[in-house]
């Protein structure tokens, strides 16, 4: 992954390597999804390879933060729905905080996503994070990471969080839909497509009965799954 970083220990990533990120995060975590196409085990990954612990708790009232990476131990805020209060708990370095509604108001693949995200931010960003606790005196140090992704039309006027928020953005759906297997997925499923009753009365355009398909395979929403295949020009932008 990349070496190079700034002085306040945050990675320099541009777009054009957040492949090659991906790429080095399977190839250390779960290589024979680099040759096979499959749904990446993510939480297996965190759980099992990255060493995390995963709790589903309510975070806000208003479903605006979908997980928190904590770096380092000591209470995390989270909002109790049976009682309408934020309280504190405590929690350990290398926990990630999930909100259980990301599953029941999304789906599976934004769940999923969302693990992704986060371990990204506990690969890439943990010195950062850590040199902050140390300058600040604090005793624990959280990311949270909100459901709106951030304007690109703004980079200029981007902080470090803004910048590692894009990283885990940007990789996250790349680790989950590897560049090595999309496309192959992608031929298939556009050859069985023939086969649809459906598709073949014009019924169902075959682009979105394969968008459909390729989501469930990689278990990703199926917006993350037709913008991968547009980033990657199997489908017209």
């Amino acid at each position: 992954m990349s070496s190079s970083i700034t002085n306040n220990l945050v990675p320099v990533i541009s777009k054009a390597k957040f492949d090659d990120e991906a790429t080095a995060f399977l190839s250390k975590y779960c290589p024979e999804a680099l040759e096979t196409p499959m749904a990446v085990p993510i939480k297996d990954i965190a759980r099992k390879k990255l060493g995390l612990t995963i709790l589903e708790k309510r975070l806000t009232e208003d479903f605006s933060i979908l997980g928190q990476m904590c770096f380092t131990g000591g209470l995390a805020e989270i909002y109790d729905r049976e009682n309408d209060e934020y309280h504190e708990i405590k929690v350990k370095a290398g926990t990630m905080i999930i909100d259980p509604d990301t599953l029941l108001k999304r789906n599976l693949g934004c769940m999923n996503n969302t693990i992704a995200h986060e371990s990204v931010h506990w690969v890439k960003h943990r010195n950062y994070h850590i040199l902050q606790s140390v300058l600040d005196g604090k005793s624990a140090v959280a990311f949270r990471c909100p459901a709106e992704q951030k304007d690109e039309r703004f980079k200029k006027e981007w902080a470090d969080e803004d910048w590692m928020e894009w990283h885990a953005n940007g990789i996250a759906p790349r680790i989950l839909m590897p560049i090595q297997t999309v496309g192959s997925t992608f031929e298939r499923l556009m050859t069985e497509s023939q086969a649809n009753p459906f598709i073949a009365a014009n019924l169902m355009p075959p682009t979105r009965w394969v968008i459909e398909q390729l989501a469930d395979f990689y278990k990703v929403s199926k917006q993350s799954a037709e913008i991968r295949l547009k980033e990657l020009g199997h489908l017209p932008v």
